[in-house]
């Protein structure tokens, strides 16, 4: 067995006031794994995005314990959790979020500069890992001048700047053809498997599914037992 990077014992989440309260997310446990990639699949409002949020310290469950890397997250400060992030959290969201006005290169490099990496070196690094996905040659470029595929290539390159040990996509091929989808999951499969990363993939897409080492399945906030490869 893997060991595990992430730990989730009762969390549960819920917004709004005492009399609309709605339950987001029920008292959750699951554990997730290194080395592994793992689909959490469900419809909209099963709570998966309330679930990611948590995992990537971006939101404060309401009751329940988070371990990350063995770490204990509960009682950290934000600054802590920003910090804790910023070193293990690698987060490729669905928007994206590049800017347009640096090249590739600069994007990527980008979260290590603001770690405090000298420019150069980290501009390195990012041509070394756009190389791992094909766009070396193009790390000059805008992200406007890339196609949705190659963007979100881009993205991926970014998350891993830091070397961070968790790794957090938000529907990486909701907008892709085929061909660019299957390209960046067999991406992200190696990614899991040929190291002791994490690997966390939010998904709708159906076509993905055969990727996956383990599928977790949400509906109504809580997640569902008995799924292929869920274990």
């Amino acid at each position: 067995m893997n060991a595990i990077a992430i730990d989730c014992q009762g969390i549960k989440k819920s917004y709004g006031t005492v009399e609309d309260r709605v339950d987001a997310l029920k008292s959750t446990d699951l554990e997730i794994y290194k080395g592994q990639l793992t689909l959490l699949v469900g419809p909209s409002g099963s709570g998966k995005t309330t679930l990611i949020s948590i995992i990537a310290t971006i939101l404060t469950p309401d009751a329940g314990k988070l371990r990350l890397l063995d770490q204990k997250i509960e009682g950290m400060t934000e600054i802590e959790k920003a910090h804790f992030r910023s070193k293990n959290i690698g987060i490729v969201f669905q928007s994206l979020f590049l800017i347009p006005t640096l090249t590739i290169a600069e994007n990527v490099a980008l979260p290590s500069i603001v770690g405090g990496v000298k420019e150069k070196e980290a501009l390195e690094k990012a041509k070394h890992l756009l190389d791992k996905v094909h766009l070396a040659h193009r790390a000059h470029v805008s992200p406007t001048h890339l196609s949705k595929g190659q963007q979100q290539k881009v993205a991926i390159a970014r998350a891993m700047i830091n070397d961070a040990p968790i790794m957090i996509c938000d529907e990486p091929t909701s907008s892709l053809d085929h061909v660019s989808g299957f390209e960046i999951m067999k991406f992200l499969k190696e990614l899991a498997n040929n190291s002791t990363k994490a690997v966390v993939v939010v998904t709708h897409d159906p076509r993905i599914l055969a990727y996956a080492d383990r599928i977790i399945s949400m509906s109504d906030g809580e997640v569902v037992p008995g799924d292929p490869k869920h274990d």
